[in-house]
């Protein structure tokens, strides 16, 4: 059998978007995809502020994970071409649920700052744990809901970060701003009293 060829059994379990390539070329394309992905994190947070060793900068982390994804993006490109495993064998590209997931990591990419991190990371998780996981409603609410409060923790607590809250939630509560306030009725007057 070629190795763009796969048996009926094969392509049935892997869904109907999905298509078979070598799992040489498969292999290759994913490291070239997580090298250019490494190089451009590492070219963005560069132009960031490192900031120092006590108090990283916003460039910092960004800039050690980009080389990370270069380091093992490099090594998987090493690893292909040092083996000749995977000659005959073949992969399948297109999965429904991977597909999904890109467009998901888009929404997040697009909704972050407008509707804020927690609205925008929970969503993602709801939305992974529903579709992808195909997990009970309970569960994809308690992940979710869990999966913000430990974000919150991390970021919020542990690290001091101020992650953002949107553009979204100001424009809402907008209208609310011209409703009187209980406060301004409880205040005592600066009048003396006239009970004399």
């Amino acid at each position: 059998m070629s190795p763009d060829q796969s048996t009926p059994q094969e392509a049935d379990g892997e869904g109907a978007w999905a298509w078979p390539i070598p799992a040489r070329l498969g292999d290759a394309m994913v490291a070239l995809a997580l090298l250019a992905s490494g190089l451009f994190v590492v070219w963005q947070a560069a132009l960031l502020p490192f900031g120092k060793v006590g108090l990283p900068g916003p460039g910092f982390f960004p800039f050690a994970l980009g080389i990370a994804l270069v380091l093992l993006a490099l090594a998987i490109l090493y690893g292909i071409w040092r083996s000749g495993a995977g000659i005959g064998e073949t992969v399948f590209v297109g999965h429904r649920d991977v597909l999904l997931t890109l467009l998901a990591l888009a929404g997040v990419a697009f909704a972050f700052e407008r509707v804020g991190a927690y609205v925008a990371l929970g969503t993602f998780a709801a939305f992974l744990l529903l579709l992808v996981a195909r997990s009970a409603l309970w569960r994809v609410l308690l992940g979710a809901g869990l999966g913000m409060v430990a974000v919150w923790l991390f970021f919020g607590v542990a690290l001091g970060v101020r992650l953002p809250t949107g553009e979204l939630w100001p424009q809402l509560l907008e209208p609310t701003a011209a409703l009187p306030s209980d406060e301004s009725s409880e205040q005592p007057s600066d009048e003396p009293s006239a009970q004399q």
